[in-house]
């Protein structure tokens, strides 16, 4: 596939990849996402789920947290004048949980089980390793690897500090209410 059609591909499961302004860094995001599949047993990214024990598919999860963080982000802006870069806002949401697709996996029974990767590896850091050798910055690997409240370091960027917060709303909300 060549850089438009990869990104026509994940567009289908999330759209805000096309607000990507440049088109390498949509690409990238796709390579990212494209290389993880390939990675794991799913067939496609629409069959990756969000959490064990849970039928919730992690693009619901992704799309959730992208467009509740741009919402976010405008109405602190409108209200108290603290500017953020939607599109790191986008790249970071899309980019935040690609590990997942690895990290839970089909049992022989067919039950979601955390993976051997997602037992020993810190989550984002699979991620963060695809979204290097896709040519991301060290500050998208900062806020990939911060956006866990597993991880140690924390966040030096608004975006990340606030898509952070947003991801473990999401994650709250559908852990304890999904379905009711």
């Amino acid at each position: 596939m060549d850089k438009q059609e990869k990104i026509d591909f994940l567009a289908q499961y999330l759209p805000s990849i096309k607000q990507i302004s440049n088109t390498d860094t949509a690409a990238a995001v796709a390579d990212v996402w494209l290389e993880m599949l390939r990675l794991s047993p799913w067939d496609s990214v629409d069959q990756a789920k969000f959490k064990e024990g849970m039928d919730v598919s992690l693009i619901s999860h992704v799309n959730s947290t992208v467009e509740a963080a741009l919402a976010v982000s405008r109405i602190i802006t409108r209200y108290h004048k603290v500017t953020f870069d939607e599109e790191k806002i986008i790249i970071l949401g899309l980019l935040h949980d690609v590990d997942k697709i690895i990290e839970y996996l089909p049992d022989a029974n067919g039950d979601l089980v955390v993976s051997d990767v997602g037992q020993k590896i810190q989550h984002g850091v699979m991620t963060a390793i695809l979204a290097y050798q896709a040519g991301f910055d060290t500050d998208m690997l900062h806020m990939i690897l911060t956006h866990t409240s597993t991880q140690n370091m924390k966040t030096i960027f608004r975006e990340g500090l606030l898509f952070e917060h947003i991801d473990i709303c999401d994650w709250e909300m559908v852990v304890k209410f999904y379905g009711s």
